[in-house]
């Protein structure tokens, strides 16, 4: 096995290792191609991925699929992280999505409305996000390929409804989503084998302050540092909290370019990870950039208004940055 496979290669491939369909095993191989660095060290692994993805692509097509879109759970990713929204029926995760973007999915009371994702774009403090409305997780409905799905977010939102079984909810959607080598990432996972999907648990429809006291309480016997919020789609409350986790727990930062002489663009920040330097920003605006890069200057919370620093400096989020070439 070549030496200097990025982190991003043996996550794709982890998620291959566990895809329950052959739409999806193509999609994680074609994303493990994509993320191997080109060099002579790495010419016989993109072969062998290359005939792997040739012949699942042929036994693809012997089963009458064309393409790699004949799933309606195969959905192009769009902007700067995905979140997919799971959770049992009736819970409003097709009105959450329907609210936070353009999306149009099926919003009903009655339960099962929705039978496929639904994608949406989300404005989360600048950073464009995909958010993905699914069906409800089930034991007797729920298709492979809704975890497959699951698998290649950035992060979960799982919803329940403070005025159902809230708790039954929860250990159902988990002992589910466990059968299916999933598992979020504040619970152990006993087998090893399942992959952790960063989640934060929404818990919807606290309306009024009854329902308030109700998630209170819930909060009290769980009695567990887990990601809980509260949510009410119907009344738009709590989004500001839900959109701050949501950045959180991706460990997103926003960066602001300033060419040299000029005013920093804050319209349109560019979007990395927590703990990134100024060399990973350079990269990002051009590879150019990064190869020919001499200094950078930072206008920012926790440097001197126009400090010069060096290309491993890390970025705090809302930094300015002035790159010189």
């Amino acid at each position: 096995m070549p030496a200097n496979l990025p982190p991003d290669y043996f996550a794709a491939e982890e998620r291959f290792r566990s895809a329950e369909s052959i739409s999806a095993k193509i999609y994680c191989l074609e994303e493990m191609i994509s993320r191997v660095p080109k060099h002579k060290g790495t010419d016989h692994l993109r072969a062998e991925l290359r005939r792997k993805l040739s012949r699942l692509k042929s036994e693809q097509h012997k089963k009458g699929s064309v393409g790699r879109h004949e799933s309606e759970y195969h959905i192009e990713r769009e902007g700067a992280g995905r979140i997919v929204i799971i959770g049992p029926t009736n819970v409003g995760k097709s009105a959450l999505v329907g609210t936070l973007s353009h999306a149009t999915p099926k919003v009903s009371d009655s339960p099962y409305t929705s039978w496929g994702p639904t994608p949406g774009m989300v404005n989360f403090h600048d950073i464009h996000l995909q958010m993905i409305d699914t069906p409800p997780l089930s034991a007797e409905s729920s298709k492979p390929e809704l975890f497959d799905l699951v698998k290649t977010a950035d992060m979960a939102v799982l919803m329940l409804d403070i005025r159902g079984l809230t708790i039954q909810q929860f250990e159902n959607s988990v002992e589910l989503l466990g059968n299916h080598r999933i598992v979020p990432d504040f619970l152990e996972n006993d087998s090893g084998k399942s992959i952790p999907i960063p989640t934060l648990i929404a818990i919807n429809k606290i309306d009024n302050k009854q329902l308030l006291e109700d998630f209170q309480t819930f909060c009290e016997i769980e009695s567990k540092d887990w990601p809980i919020i509260p949510l009410s789609v119907k009344n738009r409350l709590y989004f500001d909290l839900l959109s701050q986790r949501c950045i959180e727990i991706m460990q997103l930062i926003r960066i602001y370019s300033k060419p040299p002489g000029k005013d920093a663009d804050l319209s349109q920040p560019y979007v990395l990870k927590t703990g990134s330097t100024v060399g990973d920003f350079a990269g990002k605006v051009h590879r150019d950039f990064l190869k020919n890069l001499k200094t950078a200057r930072v206008w920012g919370k926790h440097v001197f208004n126009g400090q010069r620093v060096a290309r491993d400096h890390v970025l705090e989020d809302g930094d300015i940055v002035e790159l010189h070439i």
